[in-house]
């Protein structure tokens, strides 16, 4: 039986329009070159990373610290990809 690999790690939202349509469309771009199943969460609400509609459910606004965990085996490289991107600002 394979075990799946787990990643977890913490960043916060720095862009002034926080984690809007654009920020959560390039989530989801960028998880396009992993397998790893990712979830987001903001303390109280979890979202699935592929789902735009879930993101959105975060309302993480500039200041929100986000929790992301990926299970698989890219699954630090994942999670490492996804704090790049926000720690960017999303290319804002």
């Amino acid at each position: 039986m394979a075990t799946s690999k787990k990643a977890h790690d913490q960043f916060t939202v720095t862009n002034e329009l926080g984690l809007h349509f654009r920020a959560a469309a390039m989530i989801i771009r960028t998880l396009g070159e992993f397998e790893s199943q990712v979830t987001i969460s903001n303390g109280k609400t979890t979202a699935d990373a592929r789902s735009v509609l879930e993101l959105m459910t975060l309302s993480a606004t500039c200041g929100t610290t986000l929790s992301v965990t990926a299970h698989g085996d890219d699954a630090e490289a994942t999670v490492a990809a996804l704090g790049a991107l926000i720690g960017r600002n999303f290319a804002e």
